[in-house]
């Protein structure tokens, strides 16, 4: 059986989906990345993992956050600078490659 905590996992990570598409698609775009970079999926990750492992646990994992932070940054200026190039798909395409060529560099080096 799932538990209850995961329901709420996916309910709140398709409320935020969902809230970005919607003022994304209505040209509020800031107001969209607003949403997009509200820390509430960091936040509630934090306590759960309090919850689970205490606080030895969190200290880590925001430095993980922290370091991964570079993969991201290329992803998203790879998809600023090659959308007007290439295109939405292939900008995301050739973005989440970098991403993962990058983030996989960074776990084999730690």
């Amino acid at each position: 059986m799932i538990e209850l905590k995961y329901v709420f996992y996916f309910v709140i990570g398709g409320a935020v989906v969902s809230i970005v598409t919607y003022y994304a698609s209505h040209a509020r775009t800031l107001l969209a990345a607003f949403f997009a970079n509200l820390p509430v999926m960091t936040l509630i990750t934090f306590l759960m993992i309090y919850r689970e492992a205490g606080e030895k646990a969190v200290v880590p994992y925001a430095q993980g956050l922290l370091i991964m932070l570079a993969p991201w940054l290329v992803y998203i200026f790879s998809v600023i600078f090659l959308t007007p190039r290439l295109g939405v798909l292939p900008a995301l395409v050739t973005g989440l490659s970098f991403y993962l060529v990058f983030a996989l560099f960074i776990l084999k080096k730690f």
